[in-house]
């Protein structure tokens, strides 16, 4: 609505003075799409894709509100847009375990891009060819507690990466052997590991991940990694590399359409 009402305003000063007037909104809205351009989406619990889907989908909505501001300002319409969008599906990263829902993420990944694709369309008038469809190779089938993650997303210490997702919740005494293995591969030369939650997992190759450089990572998660010992267990380690909070939500019912939910923090 601000934006709206600056623009009215600048609108009654002729058009020249309008276009100068509004250079510097072009040349920051410009600046943004580059800088989105760059920025690297990794889950390494991705599931069928949710968590990287809906990403996707709202850089592309940011987006387009970037391009009608560029619009607004230049009084023209955006020719010189034609081609891709500044999103790519080859910033978007993940690791599943299984190989369905693996096969499911880059599927839905391809099926949101046509989705921004048609919205672009049908507000600026401008057509994306859908085909050839991308290769999403960086979407890979691989156990994420023993793959090394900067192999499946290779970042740069000023690269902006950032990390999300829902990892599994197991709790100590309720892993398999298998994932017991991957506690012991994950945590190797840590004392205690064994009674921590599974998830203690991705937080601790997160801040590995992301240590001495602009990458961020935030997980949905129980709150029991913030309870008794497993305080001590897991951020003690964390917090030696560098590592700190930035943010945290009080425990909340985890709304969505699964069978069993999850009280989380």
């Amino acid at each position: 609505q601000e934006r709206q009402q600056e623009l009215r305003r600048l609108s009654t000063i002729g058009d020249k003075a309008y276009t100068r007037a509004c250079r510097p909104l072009i040349v920051r809205a410009e600046a943004l799409l580059q800088r989105m351009s760059r920025m690297k989406f990794f889950d390494p619990a991705c599931g069928s894709g949710n968590f990287l889907i809906i990403t996707y989908k709202q850089l592309r909505l940011l987006e387009m509100d970037l391009l009608r501001l560029i619009q607004d300002c230049t009084l023209e319409k955006l020719v010189h847009f034609i081609g891709e969008s500044v999103i790519s599906l080859h910033q978007f990263y993940g690791i599943e375990l299984l190989d369905f829902p693996h096969e499911v993420a880059m599927l839905s990944l391809w099926l949101a891009q046509h989705q921004m694709n048609r919205q672009l369309a049908d507000r600026f008038d401008i057509h994306v060819d859908a085909l050839p469809l991308q290769n999403i190779t960086q979407i890979v089938c691989a156990n994420a507690c023993r793959v090394d993650w900067n192999k499946v997303c290779p970042h740069a210490k000023d690269d902006e990466v950032f990390v999300f997702g829902n990892p599994p919740y197991l709790g100590a005494r309720l892993q398999e052997d298998g994932q017991k293995t991957d506690m012991a591969i994950c945590f190797r030369g840590i004392e205690g590991y064994n009674n921590l939650d599974y998830i203690a997992n991705w937080f601790y190759k997160g801040a590995t991940y992301i240590e001495g450089g602009q990458a961020q990572l935030a997980f949905v998660t129980t709150n029991s990694i913030c309870q008794g010992e497993q305080v001590a267990l897991l951020w003690k380690p964390i917090y030696k590399k560098g590592v700190e909070i930035s943010f945290a939500y009080r425990s909340f019912k985890w709304s969505n359409n699964a069978k069993y939910k999850a009280l989380l923090a």
